[in-house]
């Protein structure tokens, strides 16, 4: 698994308090990359990970591997001042 064109994202927080963090792309194997994953910040602070697309989340991953990607992607933003308590 690797984290692929990652970019900080700023913003202000949505009216229900959301907040995009960053966009990338997320390289599962050679084979596989899904493209435009984002990490969100939550109003009560956990991060979100969210798939490409905008009716809904389309990207279903476990707990640990969702801790893991959220993880990596912070660290390829450069993003140390965020706490990565993923949801």
């Amino acid at each position: 698994m690797r984290i692929r064109s990652a970019r900080p994202v700023r913003q202000a927080p949505s009216p229900r308090g959301f907040r995009t963090l960053a966009k990338f792309n997320f390289q599962v194997t050679d084979e596989v990359t899904i493209y435009d994953c984002s990490l969100v910040e939550a109003p009560d602070g956990r991060i979100l990970l969210y798939g490409p697309g905008r009716e809904g989340n389309t990207l279903s991953v476990s707990p640990t591997a969702r801790r893991e990607i959220i993880e990596m992607a912070l660290a390829a933003v450069g993003s140390d001042s965020f706490d990565a308590a993923a949801a």
